[in-house]
């Protein structure tokens, strides 16, 4: 199976930019075991600037999802709880209701970048030694000691793009078990 990591795309350098997160709720327990603790919605206001669009995913602070992603995800029956965001633009006078979930995470799991060059060589023998394994989730967190990555099946990614979802970036990767 075909995974894709969900990275930054040119499109969400005019995402909604979240202003005075920090202290409204701990990042660190958006996570099956400690989402509880988070509010179950929230409001945002998002910095001012007349060229933000309402992406259809934002990833900073935390991800966000539009209840258009919410609803392709729900479509593969995938544990996932979530949280109600709503972010507002006060300087145009919008708001936006966005999920912010929660998905399955591991840290037995290394996410390598798949790189298509015809030198190959020095990659290969990186990873040769490692098992490749392939992963019933369609979507999850992968953890590893600099940053959380989401990823998501061909299935899904395939099934996003159809629905013409906008600010999904994506790049393939292979996973290893560590």
């Amino acid at each position: 199976m075909k995974y894709f990591e969900i990275e930054d795309t040119p499109e969400l350098k005019y995402a909604p930019r979240i202003k005075d997160w920090y202290g409204k709720f701990d990042v660190r327990d958006v996570k099956l075991e400690t989402y509880p603790k988070l509010p179950r919605r929230q409001l945002f206001i998002v910095e001012p600037s007349e060229n933000m669009i309402f992406t259809d995913f934002v990833l900073y602070p935390f991800l966000l999802v539009t209840p258009k992603v919410m609803k392709v995800i729900s479509m593969y029956k995938e544990l996932c709880f979530y949280r109600d965001v709503i972010l507002l633009n006060q300087l145009k006078r919008e708001s936006q209701l966005y999920y912010m979930p929660v998905f399955n995470e591991t840290d037995e799991l290394q996410v390598i970048e798949k790189i298509y060059e015809k030198n190959m060589e020095e990659s290969i023998l990186r990873v040769k030694e490692r098992e490749k394994v392939n992963v019933s989730s369609q979507i999850f967190w992968v953890n590893d000691s600099i940053k959380r990555h989401t990823i998501i099946s061909l299935d899904l990614t395939e099934s996003l793009l159809r629905r013409g979802v906008f600010g999904l970036g994506i790049k393939e990767v292979e996973l290893f078990r560590k």
